[in-house]
């Protein structure tokens, strides 16, 4: 491995590390009873937080992807008190999924 895609991990590690931290004193802040999100990476530490704050949460994958899962998806898919697709041909990919239709 190159020493920049190392140094581009490390840069996307610490990222995420700083966003848990930020979203913790958010929701240490607010006390949500249910995380409502659309996805991308700075979700992911929200989602957890919810998890091991035994709150609700709600995944909206995203309109744009209809064939695969993303990564966010994969990630937050076992996590998530409901998680809502945009598309019916993603309730196949995603088993536990719930239909929602072209929410934005």
């Amino acid at each position: 491995m190159c020493k920049a895609m190392l140094f581009c991990y490390r840069i996307i590690f610490f990222k995420f590390i700083f966003n848990f931290f930020k979203s913790l004193i958010i929701f240490l802040k607010f006390k949500p009873d249910v995380i409502i999100t659309t996805g991308a990476h700075t979700c992911v530490p929200m989602l957890f937080i919810a998890k091991i704050f035994k709150k609700k949460s709600i995944y909206i994958e995203t309109m744009a992807n209809r064939k695969t899962k993303t990564l966010t998806g994969k990630i937050v898919e076992k996590w998530v008190t409901h998680f809502v697709v945009q598309w019916e041909d993603m309730k196949y990919l995603y088993i536990d999924s719930i239909y929602g239709g072209l929410i934005y």
